[in-house]
């Protein structure tokens, strides 16, 4: 597919296309239903000018912003485009600048597909949207063109090595990097789908041990089938998704132990800042699932500013308007316990399961620092350790076992 009006026709539901605006510009303009969800659609078109961003685009993309805004219906952005049309100089950069603050004006979901290279204006695009779909080896997204930066700066690199959509991926701007353009609409597709507000009765599947593992305890949560996990090649120690629970759509922050023990490193903390934040924007409650032994320490981490990491993620967690609630899964140390969610941050409830760990720090460190003898250690895990004593100190409502996480979370955030 090369042209706008195959990758629209691709994407949206059979007869449900109606063009506002075709072959007017290098930018079309249509309605129609993705999943059954009302969008507004706009694509550009490379076989025209490379698409790329004129007037005339500009004028195209702005009405449908203002479509998008008047219907309360997501925005699909499908993208390819060479950046501002060079041909017009002065007018290009009014016409971006016009899409830029469209974009950050509109409060309903922005959804942006890369089908090849978006370059310059094409880029900052995507960076305005929710969420950023690519295809490998295929899409790109970044600031300037490689011929641009050999003659700037005399380095010679390729689109794929500046903004690729494995590069992309692994910086967090791509949430759903695809191995085809099939792929990738499909998992638009899933998006839309997940923003339709439909109820159900769907079930999981319980866990009932309680050393089951976080993949497990998620899978337990959730309706059968319903998860979508996304930016999964960045910051691998946490984990991002959306997910139904007895139909009611909830998004999911979770630590990664099998990954650096879950710990949460400056780009963990900035990623769950911009999870919080895309919640937020979907007007999702949210779930945060804590097993992690904290911020990492030392002079590396300092440098990579961690501390501001873990400012913006808490910040993000504060801005947060809807329900949310915190589950100590297994260890809860230091900072984590605020950054996590906690009740003095704001969740609505906080539930621990048996063996979680919820303290300053662990036990042998503790110890070490406060000069306590090794035959101690059991009476101090339990006084400021222990989940039990977590609940009885009131940071914690109501220590649970796996099978009951599913119902009680449903009753919060319903």
């Amino acid at each position: 597919m090369t042209n706008a009006r195959e990758r629209i026709e691709a994407l949206v539901d059979e007869g449900s296309l109606y063009y506002i605006e075709k072959n007017q510009s290098a930018v079309s303009v249509a309605t129609a239903k993705i999943a059954e969800k009302p969008a507004v659609v706009a694509a550009f078109d490379p076989t025209k000018k490379g698409g790329a961003l004129g007037f005339f685009e500009g004028r195209s993309l702005v009405r449908a912003v203002a479509l998008a805004k008047e219907g309360g219906a997501p925005l699909v952005i499908l993208c390819q485009s060479a950046g501002a049309d060079m041909s017009e100089g002065q007018l290009s950069l009014s016409a971006a600048g016009s899409v830029f603050r469209a974009l950050h004006d509109l409060d309903t979901p922005k959804l942006y597909l890369s089908y090849g290279p978006c370059v310059g204006a094409a880029a900052y695009m995507a960076e305005l949207c929710d969420m950023v779909f690519a295809v490998r080896e295929q899409s790109a997204l970044c600031l300037t063109g490689p011929k641009i930066v050999a003659k700037a700066i005399y380095e010679e690199t390729n689109l794929q090595a500046m903004g690729g959509a494995e590069a992309g991926a692994k910086r967090g701007l791509v949430h759903f990097p695809s191995e085809t353009e099939e792929e990738m609409a499909e998992q638009c597709r899933r998006i839309m789908a997940f923003l339709r507000q439909k109820q159900g009765t769907a079930t999981g599947s319980l866990p009932m041990s309680d050393e089951v593992s976080m993949e497990a305890l998620i899978e337990g949560i959730v309706d059968e089938g319903s998860a979508i996990s996304f930016w999964n090649e960045w910051a691998p120690s946490a984990t991002t998704l959306f997910a139904r629970i007895k139909g009611m759509r909830v998004g999911i922050f979770a630590n990664n132990p099998s990954v650096a023990a879950g710990v949460l490193d400056k780009e963990a903390a900035e990623k769950a800042a911009a999870f919080y934040a895309l919640a937020e924007r979907f007007h999702l409650p949210v779930i945060s699932l804590a097993d992690t032994p904290g911020f990492l320490p030392g002079t590396a981490s300092e440098e990579e500013d961690v501390l501001g990491g873990g400012r913006r993620m808490m910040d993000a967690y504060l801005r947060h308007r809807g329900k949310k609630a915190t589950v100590a899964v297994g260890k809860v140390l230091g900072g984590a316990y605020m950054a996590m969610g906690c009740r003095e941050m704001g969740a609505d409830a906080y539930f621990a399961l048996e063996r979680a760990s919820i303290g300053v720090m662990g036990a042998e460190l503790a110890m070490n620092i406060l000069h306590l003898k090794n035959k101690n250690a059991s009476s101090y895990k339990a006084m400021h350790l222990s989940a039990e004593a977590a609940e009885k100190s009131g940071l914690v409502d109501a220590v649970l076992r796996p099978a009951d996480l599913r119902e009680k979370l449903w009753e919060v955030l319903s």
